[in-house]
């Protein structure tokens, strides 16, 4: 950087330099694909990362109470700049790197909605922005933010109420997909809550009527909650398990709980969801004479909007240049694409502007994410209550193909998962250059932040 302040170093160059960082990312794609570890159990991924960073000359900062969470911090003054990463993996879906639904290790841990590439291009992404900021000398923060527990929809709600991303001032995210596009806004509100019934035991044929049935009543609550889904906002969602306690048939069972998840456009549809699910439980208590403790874990917020963060990001998308592929790697696709519902894999590729494409090579239109909107959850939306908050996806698997799956786990470890990768550390590398060079854009996308009517944002998480 010159006296007057210019850049020496244009977004091209800075793009240029990310190549020697390729081998890195794909080493880290790689390490924490073969070594996943579900929420709550990240230490090796953690620590893995923190130690990269450390090396790149990153300060790395802990959280005591929360043991897997931590931000690696380079520079001083504003901006601070985070760059939002995750590595943990989710249960049961271990699976081999192969066209057939083969696990590595049956019952295992394995990385079907991708983290482990959306950690390693945060962390790439993170990585080049420093070396920028060093080489020019440009005032400025960066954080790079290692979050544990994102599968479970509690790590960055945690490490906010452990005041973690205090002092920032707008956050660049991204996800594994099966297309490149951008959000205006997305990642519906949700909640965990567990209802612990208490009964009497009893013999179920020799004295019954002396039993008072945990189980009858978490039955009675589901009843309950059937009929309450037909009154509650429209993209609601409410979902459940139960646990019995392991009786055997003939014990009337004194111990039975349900855990539910529910889902919807604000938190505070969430809270009164929460509320009425509240009710239902003490219904179902009264009616079987049982007893209900009900605990509130943690709940996440949505997604809120940010038009001109998104714009910026598109922009980039296209920039930046979408990755090519292989004929290997296409047929690889293809017939991981085929285990899949050809009905929702023609509505897939309708949707991602992917007709008759295994891979969606290009980038989706601006306002594609109206048509296929984020109908899942994330502790990201936190993020996004606190500061401006971009996200945006790449391909990472097969058109057709949906997280939580054996077949995005097989993509996530394979060379495809990779190249979508090192495609959005580029995309982020290139969004922070402009940010950080560009006040008139940090501007725009503050002032859009601030002028939204938004309840003021306290993390629904109690501690430990």
């Amino acid at each position: 950087m010159d006296g007057k302040g210019e850049v020496d170093m244009t977004k091209k160059e800075m793009l240029g330099q990310m190549e020697e960082l390729k081998s890195t990312c794909v080493d880290i794609c790689t390490n924490l694909w073969n070594n996943p570890e579900t929420g709550g159990n990240e230490q090796k991924s953690a620590d893995m990362i923190r130690e990269l960073l450390h090396h790149e000359g990153f300060v790395i900062v802990n959280e005591e109470h929360l043991p897997h969470a931590f931000y690696a911090e380079y520079g001083s003054g504003k901006p601070v700049i985070a760059v939002l990463g995750e590595y943990d993996a989710l249960p049961g879906l271990s699976q081999k790197c192969q066209i057939t639904k083969e696990p590595v290790t049956p019952g295992a841990a394995g990385h079907g909605c991708g983290h482990n590439l959306l950690g390693a291009g945060a962390v790439t992404g993170a990585i080049m922005i420093k070396r920028f900021l060093e080489q020019e000398g440009i005032p400025g923060t960066l954080r790079f933010y290692g979050c544990p527990e994102e599968e479970l929809l509690s790590g960055k709600v945690k490490m906010a109420y452990y005041h973690m991303f205090d002092g920032c001032d707008m956050a660049l995210s991204w996800h594994p997909m099966s297309a490149n596009m951008i959000y205006d806004e997305g990642y519906l509100a949700s909640a965990s809550a567990k209802f612990y019934f208490k009964g009497k035991t009893s013999h179920a044929a020799f004295a019954p009527e002396r039993g008072r049935s945990a189980l009858d009543a978490v039955e009675l609550m589901s009843v309950g909650t059937n009929y309450l889904r037909e009154h509650v906002v429209d993209k609601a969602r409410i979902h459940y398990t139960t646990d019995s306690g392991g009786f055997s048939p003939n014990i009337v069972p004194d111990k039975a709980s349900a855990w539910y998840f529910t889902r919807a456009p604000h938190i505070s549809d969430v809270k009164d969801i929460l509320r009425r699910l509240t009710l239902v439980a003490k219904g179902a208590a009264m009616m079987t004479e049982t007893e209900v403790d009900t605990r509130i874990e943690y709940g996440c917020c949505d997604m809120v909007s940010e038009k001109s963060f998104a714009d910026l990001t598109w922009k980039n998308l296209q920039e930046v240049g979408t990755p090519t592929y292989t004929e290997e790697e296409i047929e690889f696709a293809r017939q991981l694409q085929a285990t899949v519902d050809p009905a929702i894999k023609d509505r897939d590729q309708r949707m991602y502007e992917a007709k008759e494409k295994a891979l969606a090579d290009g980038v989706v239109s601006r306002n594609a994410w109206e048509k296929a909107p984020l109908t899942a959850s994330s502790d990201s939306g936190d993020v996004s209550q606190m500061m401006p908050m971009n996200l945006f996806t790449a391909v990472c698997w097969p058109v057709g193909v949906a997280p939580h799956t054996w077949q995005s786990c097989a993509s996530a470890g394979s060379t495809i998962g990779q190249k979508g990768a090192f495609y959005a550390a580029k995309v982020i590398a290139a969004t922070a250059y402009d940010l950080y060079t560009q006040p008139e854009l940090r501007k725009e996308i503050q002032d859009e932040f601030d002028a939204q009517d938004r309840e003021p944002y306290a993390p629904m998480y109690d501690g430990e």
